[in-house]
């Protein structure tokens, strides 16, 4: 496996991808997101971001801000929303990203998540997914669909039809599984999307579970929440997975996210 880090959307993304480098990683998980990562602002720095990476060797995995709603029902906002996954997506491309993140992120009315009205929001994000993916296709890279959650937001089959019908990837977020669930749902997500087929990145972090009442997506270092690491890399493992993996770790004291790297690879 592969070890990466993401920089802080809050923080400086050139100063972000020398810590990281610093810290023995292989790749950056290049987050396009504001306040501070927004694509104009990494345009005008494109050079130096470069040559930054360069002189760590790091390798570039995309990552994108998980507000998009790329099936709004009202058509001109959902538009909009896709405009800025593409310019997201296009300055990625430029950095050598060959596989970008995007969130299936719906905030709607309640009565929108029934039906009729679910199959049709639904059809939408396989859509916008399908966009993505023709023009990531055109820039060498791949797209992926990151679940949210253990599978209440969206159901397996639902991530299974927004992945085949918008022509993309699987991006396992671990810390996410554990999250609106009674129990971590890995190894549902692993039987549902094959690992070097269709699941091809995974994210973890640490939390403690259940509903955004106990916490929600804490970003955790490895250990300092709930979840069974040694387990979850056993799985991995069995099920052949060895592709890129991100600690999503997000503390303040980044001798946490240091330790979470020695974790991962002890355990993987």
């Amino acid at each position: 496996m592969k070890f990466g880090a993401m920089n802080h959307p809050s923080r400086d993304f050139v100063k972000e991808i020398k810590v990281i480098g610093e810290m023995g990683f292989d790749y950056v998980d290049f987050t396009v997101e504001g306040p501070k990562a927004l694509p104009e602002d990494i345009e005008k720095r494109i050079d130096e971001v470069k040559d930054t990476l360069s002189s760590y060797s790091l390798d570039v995995v995309g990552h994108t801000a998980w507000f998009l709603q790329l099936a709004h029902p009202y058509d001109s906002i959902r538009r909009a929303y896709l405009e800025e996954a593409l310019k997201a997506l296009d300055v990625l491309a430029k950095l050598g990203a060959y596989k970008v993140t995007y969130h299936p992120f719906l905030m709607v009315s309640s009565a929108y998540r029934r039906q009729p009205y679910r199959t049709k929001l639904l059809e939408l994000m396989a859509s916008s997914f399908r966009a993505l993916s023709r023009r990531a296709s055109d820039l060498g890279a791949v797209v992926m669909v990151e679940n949210l959650d253990g599978g209440k937001i969206w159901s397996l089959e639902e991530y299974k039809f927004i992945v085949e019908e918008g022509e993309a990837y699987f991006h396992l977020d671990v810390g996410h599984a554990n999250l609106n669930s009674e129990k971590l749902r890995v190894e549902e997500f692993l039987k549902t999307f094959t690992p070097g087929s269709k699941l091809i990145h995974v994210h973890v972090s640490d939390n403690v579970g259940g509903s955004a009442a106990k916490g929600w997506d804490l970003h955790l270092p490895l250990g300092a929440g709930r979840i069974d690491w040694v387990k979850v890399f056993k799985l991995l493992r069995s099920y052949g997975y060895d592709e890129t993996v991100t600690l999503e770790v997000f503390s303040k004291d980044r001798d946490y996210l240091k330790l979470s790297l020695e974790k991962a690879r002890r355990f993987a």
